[in-house]
């Protein structure tokens, strides 16, 4: 099992409040190794969330030893507004916004475009484009991002 996959693994159900787990990455940088975690909260992720989670995981990482002894820096950062959504939370905290949309292959001569996510079941996700409201197969999107407007 990656490092990556094993932190996510054994550390996800210490997430049990608002804030919430929803990467793991574990990757070389130029200064060494370093493993990521990043969390997400309805209203947004403060330094002060960041620094609470690091307290929080330090000790069960230890435990963990995920890399058999070998250093890296623990880093914990907010998912960020450019990463796609993998959970039912994240879908439902952006309901009624615009979100970017890129599918698998063309439907209606489209690809990529920007809609406003109305809904999301197990399999489905509902979008409303010129007052229009369409459903799209979930194993036909490859990925869903926040829309950010300048």
């Amino acid at each position: 099992m990656k490092i990556a996959d094993l932190v996510f693994e054994k550390i996800e159900p210490l997430f049990d409040g608002e804030i919430k787990l929803v990467e793991v990455d574990y990757i070389k940088k130029q200064d060494g190794m370093h493993l990521i975690v990043y969390i997400d909260k309805e209203n947004g992720i403060t330094i002060d969330d960041c620094v609470e989670v690091t307290h929080m995981l330090n000790e069960p990482l230890d435990e963990i030893n995920p890399t058999k002894d070998a250093s890296y820096s623990l880093d914990v950062s907010s998912y960020g507004l450019d990463k796609p959504l993998k959970f039912d939370w994240q879908f439902k905290k952006y309901f009624g916004k615009k979100v970017n949309v890129k599918l698998y292959r063309k439907i209606d001569d489209k690809k990529e475009f920007v809609a406003t996510l109305e809904a999301k079941t197990e399999d489905k996700v509902v979008f409303s484009l010129d007052e229009e409201n369409f459903e799209i197969d979930m194993k036909e999107i490859a990925y869903i991002t926040p829309y950010i407007e300048f």
